[in-house]
């Protein structure tokens, strides 16, 4: 009996999810909770400093990346909306090539003007 609603809450699961992880089952998978940390870290230092919280539909992106060496401090911290900062992501480093800075040459040995 336990099991059948075990494996019918499973089902529903799946059902909602519709083969889509959520960003934090993402992050999970990829390792990244210590970082999931810091980035609530950062809200909560942004709000802080500030005095007022974040406006729903808004993220905390952080200025440099954590990746690249950033921090968890307030004036590493910048409010945007989601769209910009989950889409930021792909863009750190080099843009050279990329999207935002220009496509790449279809002629091998041609560079970027």
């Amino acid at each position: 009996m336990a099991q059948d609603m075990a494996n019918k809450k499973a089902e529903r699961n799946k059902r909602n999810n519709s083969g889509k992880d959520t960003d934090r089952q993402a992050q999970v998978a990829r390792g990244d909770k210590d970082d999931s940390n810091k980035r609530n870290k950062l809200r909560r230092n942004v709000e802080k400093k500030s005095g007022k919280k974040v406006p729903k539909g808004k993220d905390v992106g952080h200025k440099k990346s954590l990746k690249s060496g950033g921090s968890s401090e307030a004036s590493n911290g910048k409010v945007q909306s989601q769209k910009s900062n989950r889409s930021a992501g792909g863009k750190a480093g080099n843009k050279a090539g990329k999207a935002a800075g220009g496509r790449k040459s279809s002629r091998k040995g041609i560079k970027n003007k």
